[in-house]
């Protein structure tokens, strides 16, 4: 059968480099078109030598009259308000478009100028976009023209909590979070410079994190409840992977046995899913990989739950193909394992 036409934009990144590296090894798609925001046109595999005989497209300048004629699918891991400039006209054009920014997570618009600090200009198609994580949206991406790709912090938190809130177990949720450092993106900043990084951590936007409204937004829309959380990210140093160590307060008895289904009710069928019942997730064990791993521990009415991603995988680019296979009707795991 013919492939699938694919775009990735802003392939300059580090989730765009990992889109790319996906999709070349994904039997099922070509990609088209790559464009990024550089000084002047150069081959991909010149910006990045070990894609050498692998892919031969330059990578240019987005332009929309262009890209529209070469792509049925369009990747954007484009920096948050760059979206607002692009869906529109490519939804116009009946493309699929998967947004790993975050203009399109959430329902609730104010929520989005309040945490981005930016006026929503595409309230119409906020509408019509599905949040792209798969175990408990499945159906819905299913039938998606827009998707808003999850954050990375949001997906490894969501996932490790959504059973145990939805089940109405558990409240006084901490969430501690630590990244590596390609989850802030390719980008010069001096807290980011390796002689700032290297043998430190830091803790950031506390109470400000645009992550934040997300994770309690999504979870409230999951199950039905009112959520109230805290979320505290930090930047380690390693270059990827994501560690969230959660804590919270049981409502009411229940052993190990009793979260351990509760987990298997929910995620037994799920392949990006691994749940430990012996032993806490590690970050070493799911980088390069596209799964979550959960595990936990309790203590008379305590529980701490501790989640592990990739974050360039099932924290960005491997969920965002996860779903295209999803809307395409390839297997789910295909180009992901």
């Amino acid at each position: 059968m013919d492939k699938l036409k694919v775009a990735v934009l802003g392939a300059s990144g580090f989730a765009g480099e990992k889109l790319t590296e996906i999709l070349l090894s994904h039997p099922y798609v070509e990609i088209t078109y790559i464009s990024a925001i550089i000084e002047k046109d150069i081959k991909f595999n010149e910006l990045f030598p070990r894609f050498t005989k692998r892919i031969e497209l330059t990578c240019k300048n987005y332009n929309q009259e262009e890209a529209v004629k070469l792509a049925d699918v369009f990747f954007l891991a484009t920096p948050h308000k760059a979206s607002f400039n692009i869906v529109p006209f490519l939804l116009k054009n009946n493309k699929i478009v998967i947004d790993l920014s975050g203009d399109y997570r959430f329902k609730d618009v104010s929520l989005y100028e309040k945490y981005y600090n930016a006026i929503h200009p595409d309230k119409e198609n906020t509408k019509i976009s599905v949040y792209g994580l798969a175990e408990f949206y499945r159906e819905k991406i299913k039938k998606a023209r827009l998707i808003a790709n999850p954050g990375c912090y949001p997906t490894v938190s969501i996932l490790s909590l959504a059973p145990l809130v939805k089940e109405d177990i558990i409240e006084n949720i901490i969430i501690d979070a630590k990244s590596g450092i390609t989850g802030a993106g390719r980008k010069a900043s001096l807290e980011y410079h390796f002689a700032e990084l290297n043998s430190n951590m830091f803790c950031y936007k506390p109470f400000s994190h645009q992550h934040l409204p997300e994770i309690v937004s999504i979870l409230k829309d999951i199950s039905s409840k009112e959520i109230n959380l805290r979320f505290t990210p930090h930047v380690i140093p390693i270059e990827r992977g994501i560690l969230a160590t959660i804590y919270a307060d049981l409502k009411r008895k229940v052993d190990v046995e009793g979260i351990n289904s509760i987990y298997q009710k929910y995620y037994s069928n799920e392949p990006f899913i691994r749940f430990y019942k012996q032993r806490l997730p590690q970050i070493k064990d799911v980088v390069n990989t596209n799964f979550c791993d959960i595990g936990f521990n309790i203590q008379d009415n305590h529980i701490v739950i501790v989640g592990a991603i990739d974050n360039l995988m099932k924290g960005a680019s491997g969920n965002a193909v996860c779903n295209m296979n999803i809307i395409f009707g390839f297997p789910e795991t295909t180009g992901l394992l």
